[in-house]
């Protein structure tokens, strides 16, 4: 099998630009909303093992796993967006639309604070799973759904588990204009094959890695600092070349309130700072999209 993939990207001479009103550097804030949305044998056969603890060992309910996720919709999704208006910030909601269905007066919020609604797919039936009409299927029923709530269609997407085809489906719906199933660059770019636009998203800065069974961070000070470090690092680098940092949160996750502090003393941070454009991934899209062509970048 003939496998194409680009290893060199922008290699040691990234495109000279600067952010809107001069910044130099783009913060994503992403804040994944998928309660609702989770595996369970009660739906669809699979027990879900992403949590604040391991999962039971036989395939039945997990209701503790599924207090866990209904915490994110009653108590998480209200303690971010006041820590995103106490900052006058906005932000991109990963949203599936499912858990925008369950909780339609927190959709109804999050659009009327100015936040963006990405399309994170239907629900957590992995893409890469499915034939391409099933999947072509899948991507029609998440965008009909988030447009029958929210009122308008997203422009965005991020599957959580795509397939080889997924980007290419994407091209036939008119309404997207960016992807983010990519963590290979600091910056925006064009897939080569489709021309679709990518805006990269973060395995690492992310507070997937409080839960089980990464367990990589204990505490809300250990998270902040990783923040602050690649904050700092891609800031630095921007004096030279402008670079884009995607932070990502889930509402279940750092809605807790052990886990709150770091997202609150990271955007008193990058607040402080004048030449930082905090904007959702829709803006930087545009911006990008007006700025450079598929055949150049």
């Amino acid at each position: 099998m003939d496998i194409k993939r680009d290893y060199v990207g922008y290699g040691q001479t990234p495109p000279k630009f600067k952010w809107p009103n001069g910044c130099k550097l783009a913060l994503s804030l992403v804040f994944n909303y998928e309660e609702g949305s989770e595996h369970s044998f009660a739906t669809d056969g699979m027990v879900e093992s992403i949590g604040e603890f391991g999962p039971v060992d036989t395939r039945i309910r997990d209701v503790g796993m599924e207090s866990v996720y209904e915490y994110g919709q009653r108590v998480g999704i209200w303690r971010i967006l006041r820590l995103l208006e106490k900052y006058g910030v906005k932000a991109t909601f990963y949203a599936t639309a499912r858990a925008l269905e369950v909780n339609k007066e927190a959709a109804r919020t999050i659009v009327k604070n100015g936040h963006e609604i990405c399309d994170h797919g239907f629900s957590w039936t992995e893409l890469f799973r499915m034939t391409e009409r099933e999947e072509r299927d899948e991507i029609r029923s998440s965008i009909n759904l988030i447009e029958k709530i929210t009122g308008k269609k997203p422009v965005g997407f991020y599957a959580r588990e795509p397939s080889p085809n997924t980007v290419r489906l994407l091209k036939e719906f008119k309404n997207f204009i960016y992807d983010s199933d990519s963590y290979a660059d600091d910056i925006p770019y064009y897939d080569r094959k489709t021309k679709m636009l990518i805006v990269p998203y973060t395995p690492d800065s992310n507070d997937f890695h409080f839960q089980n069974p990464m367990n990589r961070f204990s505490t809300s000070s250990e998270f902040f600092s990783y923040l602050k470090d690649s904050f700092d690092t891609l800031y630095d680098e921007s004096g030279e070349a402008s670079k884009m940092m995607s932070a990502a949160f889930h509402v279940r996750v750092t809605g807790r309130p052990g886990r709150l502090p770091a997202l609150d003393e990271f955007l008193e941070y990058v607040t402080s700072k004048s030449d930082v454009w905090i904007a959702t991934r829709e803006e930087i899209a545009r911006f990008w999209l007006s700025k450079f062509r598929p055949e150049r970048h």
